[in-house]
């Protein structure tokens, strides 16, 4: 009993290691180098390691040249077996203002090892309160719009269920 509760405690020391130890902006700087290869830059950001997180600031984000939004805050916090990101604040800009008039005030996508290829997502702006999830495998995503506000801007990208307006699109 002794050696169980001992092998216990030496693997919840060693993940609240791996996650206090983990060189979070170094993981955020590969990830902005693999962006920007995809024709997707971040820049103008300031970002803030702590302990447990990851706050990134002021970024503003373009793809291929044109600006297209910019997030007021994000807060990562990679716990290994459940993962969140959490932004505030995301104004579409440049063409994507022109095509797209919407404002998101926050979004969250949290992550599991219990459910690895899906990213939930719950999202609330402009157009109202929206639950959803992206599917890694099959490379879908679909959001449902749960409280509907003002859709008028983004009713063209919608499709019309049984449970009411929804998202979905393969990436």
């Amino acid at each position: 009993m002794r050696l169980v509760r001992n092998v216990i405690i030496f693997l919840i020391s060693m993940v609240a290691g791996l996650i206090i130890f983990m060189p979070k902006l170094s993981i955020y700087y590969y990830l902005e180098n693999t962006l920007a290869k995809q024709g997707i830059v971040i820049y103008n950001e300031k970002t803030n390691s702590s302990l447990t997180k990851l706050t990134v600031s002021n970024a503003n984000i373009s793809f291929q040249g044109a600006d297209i939004a910019e997030i007021s805050y994000l807060e990562v916090k990679p716990l290994l077996v459940y993962n969140t990101i959490e932004a505030k604040n995301i104004e579409l800009a440049g063409i994507a203002k022109q095509f797209l008039n919407v404002q998101i005030d926050s979004l969250k996508a949290k992550h599991t090892i219990l459910n690895p290829y899906i990213v939930k997502i719950d999202t609330n702006g402009t157009f109202g309160n929206a639950l959803g999830y992206a599917n890694l495998k099959e490379r879908i995503v679909h959001i449902d719009i749960v409280e509907e506000k003002d859709i008028s801007n983004i009713k063209k990208f919608l499709k019309r269920g049984e449970k009411g307006w929804y998202y979905e699109s393969s990436f």
